[in-house]
């Protein structure tokens, strides 16, 4: 009987488990019909909204050829966006409103723009129209919008525009020094915009990812820039903001032969009027004096590559005609000052022979003798520039107990040259240097210097010429507020050239 009963218990669970079974696969089926039909739907809105795009692809490049002619934008930026679009004509390439599939990337770069724009103390709308973005969230449903094809042309011009804005003026600078300052003043050799780099760039627009990566790429370099911008949030008054502006945007141009990469290189900043010599494991500070603002210092890069003993100074022509030539007849102002005249052949010419018309015609070069009281003092570095340009000792040294230093014709005045000295002949001997030092009549610190110097008498003329192998890069370069090379520390400086003030007007339309 209970074996009975066991049997009819066994049936009617092995039938219960038979219906939840079956309850369980048709819940199944139902779940998958369900989220089936949701994909359908899904599916077909996406299918709808390509079909929409293709649709109105002809009318919105009909519209993209009336924006092009109504573009009067004269940048390069501008310039390369319209060639872009105008001389592919029904080829070229769009890259955010071809296909509903673009809208991620152009959401991404729209929200970019607008954030960066205000970390960087631009305008809001300094890459991006007003109102854009709201066009691109409506081209979501765009069979809502007002003619299409109108809208999604201005927004295909207008990103890639904006786009293309952002990548020249971040990598290259929104400004360009050279006409800012003129050639005579500013003369680095720094990376410029060409169509190649457009090109690129456009190549990157393949999807968010790769375009992300690239724009941050072309940021400026260097934990210089990235300080400016945090200070600039920081920054309370306008005066300061616009200081922290301007050496940003300094910092945007990249100077093709990078003297900063160098294991051993020298920077001049005349808006500190001072000069670091920067080694692997020390750097060297000191003074300077340069160019009034009448003759200024140019600003430029090069490269140490000799070190010359008690030069003789060749004065420019410039000086000659400016303040020499109205000595002309004057032999005690030239004796005084010991200055000699050459005529061109080479030939001693008497000043006292020559009227102020002569001595300023360029047919005549002056000359001082080295030694005490020469303009370059006991020791010059040469580089090679167009300007004629040094890093020297001076006759004067009491002006570096001066604030303003802007003194001279343009060459750079070291307080300290002998360091210098050291600094560029880091593998000379002691010995060596001692030969520098004595004939620039100064202690020697060796033994063997100590004892030449007891058994000589007069003037010691021991070294020359010394060729500095490798060369040294100098940048002579104006940073108003930019770290100390020495401390790391953010610093101050004055604006003697009045540069600050023609970078803030040149900064202004991209500011307001």
């Amino acid at each position: 009987m209970l074996h009975s009963e066991n049997r009819q218990g066994g049936a009617q669970g092995y039938r219960a488990l038979i219906y939840i079974a079956g309850l369980s696969l048709a819940l199944n089926i139902t779940a998958c019909q369900g989220k089936t039909a949701e994909q359908s739907a899904a599916e077909l809105a996406a299918q709808r909204l390509e079909q929409f795009y293709q649709q109105q692809h002809d009318g919105a490049r009909q519209q993209m050829a009336a924006l092009l002619a109504a573009d009067t934008g004269s940048g390069f930026a501008d310039e390369q966006c319209r060639n872009h679009y105008a001389e592919g004509g029904d080829d070229a390439q769009w890259y955010w409103m071809s296909s509903p599939t673009d809208i991620p990337m152009a959401v991404a770069l729209d929200s970019l723009l607008r954030s960066e724009a205000q970390l960087m103390g631009f305008a809001t709308t300094t890459f991006l129209d007003n109102g854009m973005d709201s066009l691109l969230t409506a081209m979501h449903q765009p069979d809502s919008v007002d003619n299409a094809p109108q809208v999604m042309a201005s927004l295909e011009h207008g990103l890639t525009r904006a786009y293309l804005r952002y990548v020249v003026g971040q990598r290259f600078g929104f400004t360009n020094p050279k006409k800012l300052f003129g050639a005579n003043n500013y003369d680095i050799d720094i990376d410029q915009p060409d169509s190649a780099f457009i090109h690129y760039a456009l190549s990157q627009l393949t999807d968010k990812d790769t375009m992300l990566a690239f724009l941050d790429s072309i940021q400026p370099q260097g934990d210089a820039y990235r300080r400016l911008k945090e200070q600039l949030a920081s920054d309370s008054s306008d005066e300061a903001r616009q200081r922290t502006l301007c050496n940003m945007e300094r910092l945007r141009w990249r100077d093709k032969q990078h003297p900063e990469q160098a294991p051993r290189h020298i920077f001049v900043n005349i808006a500190a009027q001072q000069v670091w010599a920067i080694g692997p494991d020390s750097v060297i500070n000191m003074r300077i004096c340069c160019g009034k603002p009448s003759t200024k210092s140019p600003l430029l890069t090069s490269a140490i590559n000799r070190v010359e003993v008690n030069p003789e100074w060749g004065i420019p022509q410039s000086i000659i005609r400016g303040e020499v030539s109205a000595h002309a007849g004057d032999s005690a102002y030239f004796a005084r000052r010991n200055y000699y005249v050459v005529g061109a052949g080479g030939q001693r010419v008497n000043p006292a022979n020559l009227s102020r018309a002569e001595m300023a015609s360029g047919r005549y070069a002056v000359r001082q003798r080295s030694g005490a009281g020469n303009s370059l003092g006991r020791i010059i570095f040469r580089f090679p520039n167009r300007f004629s340009v040094y890093l020297h000792d001076t006759s004067s040294p009491g002006v570096f107990s001066r604030d303003n230093r802007t003194v001279s014709h343009g060459c750079i005045r070291l307080q300290r040259p002998i360091d210098i000295a050291a600094f560029v002949l880091h593998d000379a001997d002691a010995w060596t240097m001692d030969k520098i030092r004595l004939s620039m009549d100064l202690q020697p610190q060796t033994e063997q210097g100590r004892d030449y110097r007891r058994t000589h008498t007069g003037a010691i003329r021991l070294i020359n010429n010394t060729p500095v192998e490798p060369a040294v890069p100098v940048n002579i370069n104006y940073f108003t507020f930019y770290p100390n090379p020495q401390t790391g520390q953010l610093e101050t400086w004055g604006d003697p050239y009045g540069y600050d003030k023609i970078l803030q007007k040149a900064l202004k339309p991209f500011i307001d």
